[in-house]
């Protein structure tokens, strides 16, 4: 009976992490499709942005303050507040802006997938920078990956023309620097926690996002209702919820099996890629698709 006791937490602790991982993913995985369907309705770069971080900011100034109300969390947020701000915003706002950008040229599924990339250049920067080796196997995953993505370039030559050169070129940097993000973000987390580290890193990110819809002398009252419904979901389910899901599934479940549940992200985003924005889906997204979910599969099981 004591067995029993000590382990049913656990057990409910990683059930909780995989539902919580899921439900981050599938919020996360909509998010290029809500992207497309706000340039739909006549919003760039700097509105999505703007809308979507005037949704979510004062969400996270909350959460923050209500986690500062602890001595301890406080305490950390001194020592390890700028820190955190400035991993966020490499993350959460050049990242973010070079894959909003790359949606106006690319299709949401290619889109997924070459993010859905990033743990190569995981594997490319702890190899030249940290000194890690990559273990027998993992270039072969990579070489499968990029294949994988290059049978959906090669479908979207034919519908998107050149400027799918522009929009993956663009895509790929979003993944490179979120990479570089995941790789120093991983000591942050481990000091601040994720629930601090995602207040302070989106939030800061928020208010670097304003200052520049400031710069850019946008105007949300001359928006289409459309548009400013679109860029709010997006702040709110997109943004704000899977952040805090995945920071609860991060505190529940290892790195690899949290990673693994990602695994979802390019299919949920090609069904509602096809469903909401008639996107085409042939035979060589299927493999292509395929070769990438297992690449990053196989990277993952890797240390």
């Amino acid at each position: 009976m004591n067995d029993a006791a000590v382990s049913t937490p656990s057990t409910s602790d990683y059930r909780q992490g995989i539902i919580y991982a899921l439900i981050g993913t599938v919020l996360f995985s909509i998010k290029p499709v809500l992207i497309k369907l706000a340039y739909t309705a006549g919003g760039d770069a700097t509105a999505i942005m703007s809308l979507r971080a005037v949704s979510s900011l004062p969400l996270y100034l909350v959460m923050l303050l209500w986690l500062c109300r602890l001595p301890e969390q406080r305490s950390k947020l001194r020592q390890f507040g700028l820190q955190a701000a400035l991993v966020g915003v490499l993350g959460y706002y050049f990242a973010s802006l070079l894959d909003i950008l790359a949606l106006e040229f690319i299709s949401a599924q290619l889109e997924r997938l070459l993010i859905f990339l990033f743990p190569s250049f995981v594997v490319a920067i702890s190899w030249f920078f940290l000194k890690e080796k990559p273990v027998k196997g993992t270039l072969l995953s990579i070489l499968l990956g990029y294949i994988g993505v290059a049978l959906i370039v090669a479908h979207d030559l034919q519908s998107f023309g050149s400027q799918v050169w522009v929009g993956s070129l663009m895509a790929i940097i979003s993944a490179l620097v979120f990479a570089i993000y995941l790789v120093l973000s991983k000591k942050v987390i481990g000091q601040i926690g994720p629930q601090l580290f995602t207040s302070v890193g989106m939030g800061s990110a928020g208010v670097v996002i304003m200052m520049q819809h400031q710069l850019k002398g946008a105007d949300f009252s001359s928006m289409p209702s459309e548009l400013v419904l679109m860029g709010i979901t997006i702040g709110i389910f997109c943004t704000v919820l899977p952040s805090y899901f995945v920071a609860a599934a991060m505190a529940r479940l290892t790195p690899s099996v949290l990673s693994l549940t990602s695994n979802i992200g390019p299919a949920i985003t090609a069904l509602f890629a096809i469903t909401l924005l008639d996107e085409t889906f042939t035979i060589l997204h299927g493999i292509g698709m395929c070769l990438v979910v297992y690449a990053v599969v196989r990277m993952s099981k890797k240390k």
